[in-house]
């Protein structure tokens, strides 16, 4: 006799199916995002690399500026952390000498190069960030089709 069973044996959904391929990077739910992390694989389709792309928030991604590429998910968020430090002190800066929002703006340094300063700083003044990993500002090379 088979058995028959009034409940699905083994519970299943397609999410089960869902991978993670974007982050978005916020202090608290109430404030708006200050960096995003996006997931990619190239490569072989059975041993592909994974890499992480990490770029500022705005609204469009045409509006985005990229930070840097890394090789895996902390040293994702680690560097977008240290742009959100980098560049809340380049406006403290900027603000303590009275420069006002417009000139800020036309003289904004790219956000990898204000990370890349604020990791020098704070190893030359013994106050290691907790990055891991070093960034890249290059992108990882496409696949080959063949």
């Amino acid at each position: 006799m088979v058995p028959t069973y009034t409940q699905p044996v083994v519970e299943w959904s397609p999410m089960a199916h869902a991978r993670p391929s974007e982050w978005l990077l916020r202090v608290t739910e109430s404030q708006p995002p200050y960096a995003v992390v996006r997931r990619f694989l190239y490569g072989d389709g059975n041993r592909p690399e994974e890499w992480f792309r990490v770029v500022t928030w705005a609204p469009t991604s045409e509006a985005r500026e990229l930070i840097g590429w890394v090789r895996t998910l902390d040293a994702a968020c680690a560097l977008g952390w240290d742009y959100q430090c980098a560049a809340q002190s380049w406006r403290h800066h900027q603000a303590a000498r009275r420069v006002d929002a417009g000139t800020m703006a036309a003289t904004r340094p790219p956000a990898a190069d204000l990370v890349a300063f604020w990791r020098q700083h704070r190893a030359q003044s013994g106050q290691a960030s907790p990055a891991v990993g070093e960034s890249s500002r290059t992108p990882p090379r496409p696949p080959t089709t063949r």
